[in-house]
């Protein structure tokens, strides 16, 4: 089918060859000269003219039509993240300095790509998309509503502030903190809280010690920080609690070993990292931090060294997944066992995923972002009780790093990271549907 058979507008053509390239609704806004909610409702006319449910989908329909090529689908433009930031992260393995994929491995990595969307969803793009209604077995007080297959669960709220990647982002009391991370200024301690009923942002006192590649997580009313990477591009081993309440920061024992790039979960009311970056390169360690008697424990390690990756905590459970260690990009999914100290391998992930956000939400593993070398053109979801995976559209597809995320009840909140450029990008993702019952 050429252009002139095409049911769509040149203008909707314009925007679906955007959308072919990764572009997020800001980025579309700000190439077309048009507003974000413009951009939606073409998206919204978009999917209704081809009868398609989502930006995958309509990407993947643009690519067998001819409308836009393999190479302009998955191929993304580098550009600097501004002269300090590229200062600070030179000597970092960020994938942004690392050397340029070979020709043959781009293709086999655009072709593995292509083919699991091409398997994924072809099915269903033949047969009219989804019959207009999602199957979404989330067990607990409330049952889930059916949704729409032309409707996206995904939406854009307000942006934060300033823009970074690998900061630390963490729930407390419905609002949601970013803290850290890397800035077009460096590293940074910068806290900035969203609430989610305002839709709007605040700013509070700056962590003491500004770094990077860092997560966090909430405990007994509090926000625990360890490690990261600091403005001497070196790992450290300090923690530093904040305090919600009183708008203070105090510091906790020092880890067994600096760390930045680690996966972080909190479980029973402890603190566990997993992998990282200790100075000399990538480890497989596994600490504990017991907030109450303020010491960290050495547990049994990961099979394989890595950072940059995911980790969240479900039922009796601590879930592990994706990662990167400069060679390799990681599918794994291991279930970590708290009280026994044990690994089981699990089912992995459809595509491997570095520099990704875990979150968990009742009885489900969400896996947001990511992609070190690889295009990534869609999230999953991970089901515990089945030992499968489902696939979740994007709102930010190609190479979405750097982010992290949080939820607060009903939706997980995706923040920041890098694609190209740093993002302010806030994508609340509705993950559970309240059925009120008479």
């Amino acid at each position: 089918m050429s252009d002139e058979q095409t049911p769509l507008s040149d203008r909707e053509m314009e925007l679906v060859r955007l959308l072919a390239t990764g572009a997020t609704n800001q980025q579309i806004a700000r190439e077309l000269v048009i507003s974000v909610n413009t951009v939606k409702v073409h998206l919204r006319n978009i999917y209704a003219k081809l009868g398609v449910a989502s930006r995958t989908e309509a990407t993947m329909f643009a690519v067998r039509q001819g409308w836009v090529g393999v190479a302009t689908a998955y191929e993304e433009a580098e550009a600097p993240a501004g002269e300090s930031a590229e200062s600070l992260l030179s000597d970092l393995p960020r994938p942004e300095r690392w050397p340029r994929v070979s020709l043959v491995k781009r293709i086999a990595l655009v072709a593995a790509s292509l083919l699991a969307v091409m398997t994924l969803f072809l099915p269903q793009v033949l047969q009219g998309g989804t019959n207009g209604v999602e199957t979404d077995p989330i067990s607990g007080v409330f049952p889930t509503a059916p949704v729409s297959s032309t409707s996206s669960r995904w939406d854009t709220r307000a942006q934060m502030p300033t823009p970074r990647t690998d900061l630390a982002i963490a729930a407390h009391e419905g609002l949601v903190y970013a803290i850290g991370g890397v800035s077009s200024d460096g590293v940074t301690g910068k806290i900035e809280v969203y609430d989610p009923e305002a839709d709007s942002w605040m700013t509070r006192r700056s962590k003491p010690t500004p770094v990077g590649f860092i997560a966090a997580a909430e405990v007994g009313g509090k926000i625990y920080v360890p490690g990261g990477i600091d403005v001497d591009r070196q790992p450290m081993d300090i923690l530093e609690v904040y305090d919600p309440v009183e708008d203070s920061w105090q510091t906790g024992a020092p880890m067994p070993e600096p760390l930045g790039a680690y996966g972080m979960a909190q479980f029973d009311g402890q603190i566990y990292l997993f992998g990282g970056l200790n100075g000399q390169g990538y480890v497989a360690s596994v600490y504990r931090y017991d907030p109450e008697s303020d010491r960290w424990e050495t547990l049994h390690p990961m099979e394989e060294a890595r950072g940059f990756l995911g980790a969240a905590s479900l039922k009796d459970r601590i879930y592990v997944v994706g990662g990167y260690n400069d060679v390799t990009e990681f599918n794994t999914l291991d279930a970590y066992d708290p009280v026994a100290d044990t690994w089981t391998p699990l089912p992995p992930m459809t595509l491997p995923r570095g520099g990704l956000a875990a979150v968990a939400v009742r009885e489900h593993l969400y896996v947001i972002g990511g992609g070190m070398e690889g295009y990534i053109p869609f999230n999953e979801r991970y089901d515990p009780r089945l030992g499968a995976w489902n696939t979740m559209e994007t709102p930010v597809s190609g190479q979405w790093r750097g982010l992290g995320a949080a939820f607060v009840n009903p939706y997980v909140y995706a923040i920041g990271g890098w694609k190209a450029e740093l993002l302010s990008v806030n994508e609340a993702y509705r993950a559970l549907y309240q059925i009120m019952v008479p």
